[in-house]
């Protein structure tokens, strides 16, 4: 991000009237005495522990799903949402590089569990089941991190995505061109004028006219990147704690986290389990 300045700096000038400053020797001036305050004899304010709060972001993942999760979560008290928002920004997409595959892997694991806790004491059947479907899907999502070892950078697998009441088939022109024309592709997107890079769009629209194997070949992918997804298998050693009691579910979990192999890191998943289970017990005005 670049911040342009439209301040003008305006060269000082001395009026060639004045005489120029001289250097002179005489008595030091005497300076005002200014009071000090000795800030060690004092304890420092100490804010309430709740002034600070946490937002997590919401994640867009496609039209669907976040439509879906909408729907699911719009008659559930605000917290229930917010404690989702935690799993998926703390569990499943954190953004830490000195976190090794099993922390993360752990982390994934309770960020189950939760969402288990948040399905069991706040839906019904039907929404419950969707929403861990949901879950679960978002899950594997998490397991397809990679890191570019060049840059750093990370980035997850990425879901079809269809516009808004767009039909179950649709398929994005430009996917389907920057597969199969990358070439034409990029001219497009190095195109500085609007109006070109529709006239390039609508061009390979024409040519898909021709390539129907194109779009049936697309469209078995996408299938099975989403089936692949939702039947990712994940081991978890938290899976059968009981989300049904607030004491019991708090208790088994921190219990599991002391006795697992990776007891370095069992302080950080006991204060994940804390925050999580403190935005649902902070009822929101």
């Amino acid at each position: 991000m670049y911040i342009q300045s439209n301040t003008r700096y305006l060269t000082p000038q001395l009026s060639t009237n004045q005489l120029a400053p001289k250097m002179v020797t005489g008595t030091r001036l005497a300076l005002p005495e200014h009071d000090t305050v000795d800030l060690r004899s004092h304890k420092a304010r100490e804010l309430p522990a709740d002034v600070i709060e946490h937002h997590s972001v919401q994640f867009f993942f496609n039209t669907e799903i976040n439509e879906r999760l909408d729907k699911i979560f719009a008659d559930k008290p605000p917290e229930a949402r917010k404690a989702f928002d935690h799993i998926l920004e703390q569990n499943f997409f954190n953004s830490p590089s000195t976190y090794t595959d099993e922390e993360r892997a752990a982390l994934v694991e309770v960020g189950l569990t939760q969402g288990k806790y948040l399905a069991d004491q706040y839906m019904a059947d039907e929404n419950a089941a969707e929403f861990l479907d949901t879950l679960h899907l978002l899950a594997g999502v998490a397991k397809t991190r990679k890191v570019d070892p060049a840059t750093g950078s990370v980035s997850y697998v990425e879901l079809p995505q269809k516009p808004h009441g767009a039909p179950s088939d649709y398929v994005n022109p430009s996917k389907l061109m920057e597969r199969y024309d990358p070439e034409a592709y990029k001219k497009m997107h190095a195109a500085t004028n609007q109006t070109e890079k529709v006239s390039m769009l609508i061009q390979f629209v024409k040519k898909l006219q021709h390539r129907p194997d194109w779009i049936s070949q697309y469209r078995n992918e996408q299938a099975t990147l989403l089936s692949d997804l939702k039947n990712t298998k994940i081991t978890n050693r938290f899976e059968n704690v009981n989300t049904k009691d607030d004491t019991e579910f708090v208790r088994r979990m921190n219990t599991l986290a002391e006795n697992a192999s990776f007891s370095t890191f069992t302080p950080l998943l006991q204060t994940n389990l804390a925050s999580f289970m403190k935005i649902l017990t902070k009822k929101t005005s």
